[in-house]
């Protein structure tokens, strides 16, 4: 991974390329970030019925460190006319980079313990195996993989890369422009051990839990799913104000109707429950009570419009109303995301949830098995 235009010694230049070079992916990993958010969510929820916070976590951290080590690696390309140039690019010596450092130190007249830390060579060894110490760390303390599996893996990654060096990244160009050597195999496979070593340390990386700990509860309802719900029950409310010759502030009051007096009087259903087959219920699974479901709605799906339609036209676009989007958004719909019981803060509030039954049990009248242990 060795850059032959730095060989003489380490510099400004040097440093300020390896930054930039990390810039660019970390800019990559930001683009490349939202485009697989939703592919990540659907497969979460195909998986687990929510998506796990601390998988989500390693994934997306596993992508940021991978992006900008490929950027360090292998940016910036050089134009082709400036490759094949009559440098040596494979080295097979082994350590050939203590001879290198001692020719340093020696040609500048340099000796010493600090000399020899400050030279090119010994800094190109030290930043690959740095390189390989995340992926070490990460392999360990996420996967719980051994010390024998980071070195297979490490090794492996790191041929890999020589071998895309060597190959003037698979013949694009006509031979390559950076170093293959197998120094660097050593010290990117200890940098992968060294971070096994570490990884205990390494508070931040979370241990994933396994498939059976990540999966929401049977019967529990999906954001998504509650969200497509609710996205129905509101183009009827819309339909129903557009048809008839109201105000629409009274669109409010059709919501109270589909998600307050309807499941407080019909078992906990509502016309989204009942096209997704789901219906709210108490926490404990019995039927929710009347003032459980109107807490639910005030602080919920029925407040926010309600806020949206009659009290912020009076106070004006401000910041209060960015407060009020932001707890709505984050409260009702991206916390739960993470939850194994995909609850809101208002579902916590008003001790209500949402369960998933079967379209035959909404279309009757039958009462829960807590609520007929109830009585």
């Amino acid at each position: 991974m060795v850059w032959p235009q730095y060989a003489t010694g380490i510099g400004p230049l040097m440093m300020a390329s390896y930054w930039e070079t990390a810039r660019t992916g970390f800019l990559a990993f930001v683009g490349i970030g939202l485009l697989v958010l939703i592919p990540l969510v659907a497969l979460h929820y195909w998986r687990f019925g929510r998506v796990e916070p601390r998988r989500a976590f390693v994934l997306y951290g596993l992508l940021l460190y991978g992006l900008v080590a490929l950027a360090l690696i292998f940016l910036p390309f050089p134009d082709r006319s400036q490759v094949c140039q009559g440098d040596q690019m494979l080295s097979t010596v082994p350590f050939q980079w203590v001879t290198d450092m001692n020719n340093n130190m020696a040609a500048y007249g340099r000796h010493g313990i600090v000399a020899m830390v400050r030279s090119q060579a010994f800094l190109q060894q030290l930043f690959n195996a740095a390189l390989f110490v995340p992926l070490g760390v990460v392999l360990r303390k996420a996967y719980g993989k051994g010390p024998l599996a980071v070195v297979a893996i490490g090794l492996g990654l790191s041929l890999a890369v020589e071998v895309v060096q060597y190959t003037g990244n698979f013949g694009y160009y006509p031979c390559p422009y950076r170093i293959a050597d197998v120094d660097d195999l050593m010290s990117n496979t200890f940098g992968a051990l060294l971070g096994w070593m570490v990884a205990p340390a390494a508070l931040v990386v979370p241990r994933l839990p396994s498939s059976e700990d990540s999966t929401a509860p049977s019967g529990t309802v999906s954001v998504p799913r509650r969200l497509l719900g609710l996205v129905a029950e509101l183009v009827l409310v819309i339909v129903i104000v557009k048809l008839l010759p109201i105000d629409p502030r009274w669109a409010v009051g059709v919501l109270v109707l589909f998600r307050v007096v309807l499941p407080a009087a019909a078992n906990g259903m509502t016309p989204g429950g009942v096209l997704l087959d789901y219906r709210v219920r108490g926490e404990d699974g019995a039927r929710a009570n009347p003032a459980q479901l109107a807490l639910r709605e005030l602080l919920g799906v029925t407040g926010f419009v309600a806020y949206a339609l009659i009290a912020s036209p009076l106070i004006g676009i401000s910041l209060v109303d960015l407060v009020v989007v932001t707890l709505f958004v984050v409260g009702t719909f991206v916390v739960p995301v993470f939850r194994k019981d995909q609850r809101g803060w208002h579902e916590h509030a008003s001790r209500t949830r949402d369960t998933a039954e079967p379209r035959h049990r909404l279309g009757g009248m039958r009462s829960h098995p807590a609520e007929r242990q109830a009585k």
